[in-house]
């Protein structure tokens, strides 16, 4: 048998990339070469010794790409410079004629003959209205308050003369004094009139309010207020009464 020696600290490695591939490829390769030699010896006469050529694969690194070159920068765009235009020559203009005004010829003044003037009559004199006569003067509040008493105790009578008892009052010997209120206008006429303040006998007051709802009154005179004024008035039914 064949025997082969080898140096012990040396392992095989598994080298890398397409380098690794071909040297595991090559060691498989040998290993069977030897198997094959081996069996192929116990069944036939030992061959001559055959001396093992060691094969070395030294791993070449490839060598780096080589940098791609850097293009040249652009070069600037020049742009031409425009080309100025030729300006145009202006073209001359016929310069107009004067136009000449010829003035007419006057005419000959004719004599105007005067128109007749109107008579000239003299402006009437403005008429003028007299002014109205002034308001009367208010009256003092004296003469007012006089005026309202004189006008109040007149209607007190008036109302008293036309009250009428009743004969209630005169068979039961009743009496008593109601007083009423009531409101009039400048003419005189009654807008409202009620009770102020009850006799305490139902048919003296029923009597005394009939009296003044049923009586006449004269206007206000000059010197009261010129709107409707409220009057209170006393109104006194007894048995003893005509």
């Amino acid at each position: 048998m064949n025997t082969i020696v080898s140096d012990p600290s040396w392992a095989p490695q598994r080298p890398k990339g397409h380098f690794g591939r071909a040297l595991l490829i090559g060691a498989v390769l040998e290993v069977v070469l030897v198997g094959g030699l081996i069996w192929g010896g116990s069944n036939t006469p030992a061959p001559k010794l055959m001396v093992k050529k060691i094969i070395a694969i030294h791993m070449v690194q490839p060598a780096p790409p080589k940098p791609k070159p850097v293009p040249p920068p652009p070069k600037p765009v020049v742009h031409p410079k425009p080309v100025p235009k030729p300006l145009p020559h202006p073209i001359p203009q016929p310069r107009p004629k004067p136009v000449v005004h010829h003035a007419p010829a006057p005419k000959p003044l004719m004599a105007k003959t005067p128109l007749p003037t109107a008579p000239v009559v003299p402006p009437s004199p403005p008429v003028t209205t007299p002014p109205p006569p002034p308001p009367p003067p208010a009256p003092s509040m004296a003469a007012r308050e006089a005026a309202i008493d004189q006008y109040a105790g007149m209607v007190r009578t008036r109302v008293q003369a036309d009250a009428h008892v009743p004969e209630a009052v005169r068979l039961m010997h009743l009496s008593g004094t109601a007083v009423i209120t009531f409101r009039l206008t400048p003419s005189g006429r009654l807008l409202w009139a009620r009770i102020a303040q009850s006799s305490g006998v139902g048919p003296i007051d029923k009597a005394a309010l009939k009296s003044v709802e049923e009586g006449t009154y004269p206007p206000f005179t000059k010197n009261m207020p010129k709107h409707a004024s409220n009057f209170n008035v006393e109104v006194h039914l007894s048995s003893h009464s005509s």
